[in-house]
């Protein structure tokens, strides 16, 4: 497993479902590293005993001595690790004020981190600063923007998903299609400064339309967009409604899409795939590598997948390594 994180100092676990099992890669990861020090932060609520929506088992997170943790400090009072504070954040959550903290005695810690992209970019550049020459962070499920943060990320093939291994595997292929779209070509970089929608003509000059976003006026923004359009830049989310009409009118146009990141395309799997398989490019701006694929064949729901068989239906829909790290501790 080390040598699949490779040269990346901050790394982001992105699941597929709740309880996909990401904090289990989480603990891998931090026993992997033992002899570098580690730093772990959040987005939202992890390690908790209970899972806070299903109320279903969930691993915790558990930390040894040297290892650095960025959490609420409400989180604190169930500590069964031994800690001292090293640092007040200055950042608020509804459990208290991020504080980084050092593990002084192995134990279970409950992490809650910061609620943004912005305030968790801060969280790392303080852990990193403090010595942390690893940075891990786990995050809520349908908030894996968190690992927009990173070098490089995780990708969590939970059980948990559904009970059809089928289901599952498929929601794997278009998921890891979204987080490997590529990057934009040099010349449509600079619509990053760009804060309206808008179009790309054939020689790379933008196009504002007038509006930040999409929501509710999906089909206003396509109405908008003449023919010789190559691509459409949305800066903000590309959500379902959208998707759902750029992909039923998609005889009326040729243009391509530009976003963010793959974290911007928040849809579900059965309308993540039709837009995929339009044959129409998207690009990012920001790119993001995963690194591997890490499978949960159990859900804390009481159904289970064959080990092997999961592995290699997983392996049959990418090319990256895929693993169990509940088998594969190296």
């Amino acid at each position: 497993m080390r040598e699949l994180i490779g040269p990346h100092p901050v790394v982001g676990i992105v699941g597929n479902a709740k309880n996909a099992g990401k904090t289990t890669v989480l603990n891998a990861l931090v026993g992997a590293f033992s002899d570098v020090r580690v730093g772990v932060t959040s987005i939202g609520l992890d390690g908790e005993e209970l899972d806070a929506v299903s109320y279903l088992p969930k691993p915790r997170i558990r930390l040894t001595p040297g290892t650095l943790a960025a959490t609420a400090e409400g989180c604190l009072s169930t500590a069964e690790a031994g800690y001292r504070i090293i640092e007040r954040t200055g950042i608020m959550t509804g459990l208290g004020e991020i504080v980084l903290v050092e593990i002084t005695r192995t134990g279970i810690l409950l992490v809650g981190g910061p609620s943004t992209v912005s305030s968790t970019e801060r969280i790392v550049e303080r852990l990193r600063r403090r010595g942390a020459e690893r940075v891990f962070l786990d995050g809520a499920f349908a908030r894996g923007s968190h690992a927009a943060a990173g070098d490089a990320m995780i990708y969590v093939a939970g059980a948990h998903l559904s009970a059809s291994m089928e289901h599952v595997v498929a929601a794997t292929k278009f998921a890891l299609m979204k987080f490997g779209l590529p990057a934009v070509a040099p010349a449509l970089e600079s619509l990053d400064d760009e804060r309206e929608i808008g179009w790309v003509d054939p020689t790379g000059r933008f196009h504002p339309l007038g509006t930040g976003s999409a929501i509710g006026s999906a089909d206003a923004v396509l109405d908008m967009v003449p023919p010789e359009a190559a691509w459409l830049y949305l800066p903000k989310a590309l959500g379902p409604t959208f998707a759902r009409r750029f992909v039923d009118r998609r005889e009326e146009h040729r243009f391509g899409l530009v976003v963010a990141d793959p974290f911007s395309i928040v849809m579900p799997d059965d309308v993540l795939r039709h837009l995929l398989l339009t044959g129409r490019e998207i690009r990012v701006l920001h790119p993001m590598k995963v690194l591997f694929v890490a499978i949960n064949p159990f859900s804390p729901a009481g159904h289970r997948f064959d080990g092997p068989k999961y592995a290699e239906a997983i392996r049959s829909v990418t090319a990256l390594p895929v693993i169990d790290v509940m088998e594969d501790k190296a």
